[in-house]
Formats: C-alpha cells, sequence, structure tokens
C-alpha cells in the first residue's frame, strides 16, 4: 500500500468523524467536546481593536450521556484568520474557578 493512500485514509476519517459530530451536536464546540449546547449564559469581549477582537463565552452544555458541564471558549478573529478554543468544566472545576477568580478581585 502506498503512503499517501493511507495519509489520505487517515485525514479523510478525521474530518468525516468530525463533520458527523458537528452535525449530530449542531456546533463546533459541540463536536469538540462531546455535547450539545443547552444555552449560552454569555459573552465577554476581552479586546477588541481595527479588525480584531477576542472574547470569551460561556455555556451549558449536555454530553451524550445526560451529564451537564460547562463549557468556555476564547475566541480570536483577525482579518485572514480565526482560532476557537474551547475548554470543558464539570461542575465542581468550575466552581474551584470561579472562587479563584473571587479571590483575585480581593
Amino acid at each position: 500500500m502506498n503512503v499517501e493512500y493511507l495519509f489520505l485514509a487517515v485525514f479523510a476519517f478525521a474530518v468525516v468523524n468530525l463533520a458527523w459530530r458537528y452535525f449530530r451536536s449542531g456546533s463546533f464546540t459541540g463536536a469538540m467536546l462531546g455535547g450539545k449546547i443547552k444555552r449560552e449564559v454569555g459573552q465577554v469581549s476581552i479586546a477588541s481593536g481595527g479588525a480584531t477582537s477576542k472574547s470569551l463565552t460561556i455555556n451549558v452544555m449536555e454530553s451524550n450521556d445526560g451529564d451537564s458541564f460547562v463549557d468556555l471558549v476564547y475566541a480570536s478573529t483577525a482579518p485572514l484568520g480565526a482560532s476557537r478554543v474551547p475548554i470543558k468544566l464539570s461542575k465542581s472545576q468550575a466552581q474551584e474557578w470561579v472562587t479563584l477568580l473571587q479571590q483575585a478581585m480581593e
């Protein structure tokens, strides 16, 4: 078997798998974290200037087995690119994060 065909097969499998997860969950974030967005809690604009922007979005998500978790999405956009970094937190991790943020504000 040719190495190029093997690489193409692995790449095609990865693309089809991500596309299937995207259509099943309804969002890129859901596809990456394995769940569906139940509701968007809010969005904080971190920085914006000119043609670039950065934001943090907080979502409540439900996993495929019915458990709820918190999702933080750091998004950065620019004229020729964009980046989205989803972060999955359990309820206890989210509570610990809130406590740390409150301590930092004191």
